[in-house]
């Protein structure tokens, strides 16, 4: 499996001992890739001498549970370094995430940091316990970690969903939105015989309107002179504009209130929409404090969650590097077998430097071990020597990290 070389890829590996000594095979490693090729960068990885080995029948079971585990908590890690690059953006460019890096926000100094300068934490995790014990201590942080994580997102995701909701309501054409906050005052008449029409009319309807709105009802009445008489449902020349957009444009109209429902209904069978309104001074300023303190709110709430996912991510990285360091313990008993002689490692390779490191690790491990480890004739690795748990195979137990994923 090939990824790409550069920042954010290392390998976590087991070499078998050479020359009698860790520290020969150390060395050795240093030489070839290091000082003599400038091939990577590589740093030791030091597992406790205290770790219990347990039966075979134990470390192969638990090798199976580790590989298990190992998906999960990649999986929460890679859901918690979205969150932290996401919330980086959104406090940085307003929410734009496009063109926006994985390393974001500061988080290949801490990646970095987690696997070149890691050490077992022994308060938390004592190596003198069993080694199914340590990874349940793991999981059991990582789990919590998940599910708080989720919980976040959620509250953070109705609190976003309640605001985009609320500014729906002052957003959209004239013909949905809410008026309340366009209407002011002097616009809005309301009294023992007179009221308030609003009216949302198309652009392409607006000339005719303004002709014909004051004919749309009447209603007649006996004059002083004992004739019938007729007059304009409308108050004649009330229309006013209250506001436009590029489809619409909101008329007020001031209505007799006995003959108002006659107005609007013919307005309806006009095509002109009647908004029904009554204006509320102090519901509109209420709607208003609600939709500024929504958006306060939500922008805690992306602060707080930003920095808890910083925060979780850390502690993350932290149980993935024990969780490995596990792994390549029980790979190590397996492969190499007992007592424990092994030397592992943290290697990053440079940048298009990887198919030349894994020849040089294979050319200095490959003639040592046995040939069930080597590649066939065809050039293919031998997939059924690839142990117990073990993503690739080589003559070594290596295990990839990519933060770039």
């Amino acid at each position: 499996m090939t990824y790409e070389e550069g920042d954010g890829v290392y390998w976590v590996v087991s070499l078998p001992v050479l020359g009698g000594s860790a520290e020969a095979t150390w060395d050795a490693v240093q030489q070839n890739t290091v000082y003599a090729q400038d091939l990577s960068t590589n740093f030791k990885l030091n597992v406790p001498e205290t770790l219990r080995v347990g039966t075979l029948d134990s470390l192969l079971e638990l090798s199976d549970e580790l590989q298990r585990d190992a998906q999960s908590l990649e999986a929460t890690c890679a859901k918690l370094r979205r969150q932290c690059v996401e919330g980086a953006a959104a406090t940085t460019s307003g929410g734009d995430y496009a063109g926006v890096g994985t390393n974001m926000g500061g988080l290949e100094a801490e990646d970095s940091e987690a696997i070149e300068s890691f050490e077992w934490n022994e308060a938390k995790y004592p190596s003198n316990r069993p080694l199914k014990e340590l990874v349940e201590r793991v999981m059991e942080g990582v789990h919590r970690t998940d599910d708080a994580l989720k919980v976040k997102l959620s509250e953070y995701s109705s609190s976003r969903a309640n605001l985009a909701a609320l500014s729906r309501k002052s957003q959209g054409s004239l013909a949905v939105r809410e008026i309340g906050s366009l209407v002011k005052e002097e616009d809005y008449v309301s009294t023992e015989n007179l009221c308030t029409c609003m009216l949302v009319v198309p652009n392409s309807s607006k000339k005719e309107f303004t002709k014909t709105y004051e004919r749309y009802a009447n209603f007649s009445f006996i004059n002083q002179e004992g004739r019938s008489a007729h007059v304009s449902a409308a108050v004649p020349r009330s229309a006013k504009v209250v506001a436009e957009d590029k489809d619409y444009t909101l008329y007020r109209v001031v209505c007799f209130s006995r003959t108002v429902d006659t107005f609007k209904q013919a307005a309806r069978e006009k095509g002109v929409q009647v908004r029904e309104f009554k204006f509320d001074e102090g519901k509109v300023e209420e709607e208003r404090e609600n939709l500024a303190d929504l958006k306060q709110e939500c922008r805690e709430m992306e602060d707080a969650l930003h920095e808890w996912s910083r925060t979780a991510y850390r502690e993350t990285l932290d149980s993935w590097m024990h969780m490995l360091t596990i792994r390549i313990f029980v790979e190590s008993i397996l492969r190499y077998g007992l007592p424990p002689s092994f030397q592992a490692a943290v290697l990053k390779p440079n940048r298009r430097c990887e198919i030349k490191v894994r020849a040089v690790l294979a050319n200095q491990f490959g003639k040592h071990v046995s040939n069930h480890w080597r590649k066939n004739g065809d050039g293919d690795d031998n997939k059924s020597a690839a142990g117990a748990g073990q993503d690739e195979v080589f003559p070594y137990v290596s295990f990839t990290v990519n933060f770039n994923k």
